[in-house]
């Protein structure tokens, strides 16, 4: 369900314009592919599937496209203005309100699917996520200490350089001290992710009613704080702490150039996503919803 709604946020991520529009079109066949990475649907299934896709995907088209709208907005008056930690508390706080909404609905038309899933399914479903998890301690964390910092820190350069462009060497120092400071939170990170596999998996198999298991699994990714261990949960606030700490030194290092070109593309995203919305408009409002108020 988090590589569904991962999906449908791709457009979040791209490098233009055009892009954002032609991938969120496209949204619902890169999510069915995506899908059929960790489950294998017979074809009553598949159809239900996409019947449910799309009609999550119009809803998300309608309902939360002018949320994020709103947020990118008003994300690009505060960087213009200088970054603290406040606004980057409010960013934080923003996001996680929209994740919730939006893993309530994506639970809400998975469910009846998901209760129809058999034991091999669900067993081939396992296998699945455990081999990304292994691909994933590969990668991040027990590969050679040299290889796992050098994949941390790519990952980590291009989400800022996706925003402000070309970095400076200071900057990138900045964020490489990051990287290296929370190194040990990767091995962590991976343990939560498969607490919280088995417990999706163990709800999986233990509601067979959908109105249960859309809920279980909205209190499950949605509410995850209340699931964590103690351990975990420090760890996320002192990366989260330190996160909030990065941002604000590079915010401070920015060219005019490069706080331009974020609040630019903060902008541009945001008319993007007015476009879409308001061309799902033209086919009229979906019942029952209404649109969010600006946070």
């Amino acid at each position: 369900m988090r590589r569904f709604a991962a999906c449908l946020a791709l457009a979040a991520l791209l490098a233009s314009c055009s892009a954002v529009r032609i991938t969120y079109d496209n949204a619902e066949p890169l999510v069915r592919f995506a899908a059929h990475d960790y489950f294998d649907l017979d074809d009553a299934q598949n159809e239900q599937f996409r019947n449910r896709l799309a009609q999550f995907h119009r809803w998300h088209r309608r309902v939360e496209l002018p949320a994020y709208a709103e947020l990118l907005d008003a994300a690009a008056r505060r960087v213009e203005d200088g970054v603290d930690r406040g606004d980057v508390r409010w960013a934080a706080e923003a996001m996680r309100a929209r994740y919730r909404v939006l893993v309530a609905r994506a639970a809400e038309e998975a469910a009846p699917i998901l209760v129809t899933l058999t034991e091999p399914q669900l067993a081939e479903l396992e296998r699945r996520l455990e081999k990304a998890n292994v691909k994933y301690a590969e990668e991040y964390v027990t590969g050679g200490t040299r290889s796992t910092h050098r994949a941390r820190l790519k990952r980590m350069l291009k989400r800022f350089e996706d925003w402000t462009g070309d970095l400076t060497d200071a900057q990138e120092a900045r964020i490489e001290r990051f990287v290296t400071e929370q190194a040990p939170f990767s091995a962590l990170r991976l343990e939560d992710r498969r607490r919280a596999q088995r417990a999706a998996v163990s709800l999986l198999r233990g509601r067979r009613d959908a109105r249960s298991l859309a809920a279980g699994l909205t209190d499950l990714f949605a509410h995850a704080e209340a699931h964590r261990s103690a351990e975990y949960a420090a760890a996320l606030a002192r990366w989260e702490d330190g996160l909030a700490d990065l941002v604000v030194d590079i915010d401070r290092t920015l060219s005019e150039e490069q706080r331009a070109r974020v609040a630019q593309r903060m902008r541009r995203y945001a008319e993007d996503f007015r476009a879409l919305s308001s061309a799902q408009a033209l086919a009229g409002e979906l019942p029952g919803f209404r649109l969010p108020q600006a946070t």
